[in-house]
């Protein structure tokens, strides 16, 4: 019987130590690994290019830490995807939809 209750003790202290150590490993994560994941703090305003030729508009959209794609083809800028004033982080990919004619501000 006394060799029952300390393999049951021995149990006890392996899966209390376990638990302790899952928590550790969850309050790291959440400490240091996701601030740096999500690039917390580093956030952008998307810059109002709309009417801008689309070189123009890329190089101000890569200017501003973010990248670019084109949607249609034309030389000038009408819609961002998101828009203009929108905060988002750095490195997002914003949408420049394109026209071949001029969008006057």
């Amino acid at each position: 019987m006394k060799v029952l209750s300390s393999k049951l003790y021995e149990w006890i202290i392996a899966l209390f130590l376990s638990g302790v150590l899952f928590f550790i490993t969850i309050w790291l994560i959440i400490t240091f690994y996701l601030p740096i994941y999500t690039r917390h703090g580093k956030e952008v305003e998307v810059p109002y290019v709309i009417g801008l030729e689309r070189d123009k508009a890329s190089r101000i959209i890569t200017n501003s830490k973010l990248r670019y794609t084109f949607l249609g083809r034309g030389l000038y800028v009408i819609k961002t995807i998101p828009e203009a004033g929108t905060v988002v982080k750095e490195g997002r990919t914003i949408k420049l939809t394109l026209t071949d004619k001029p969008n006057n501000r």
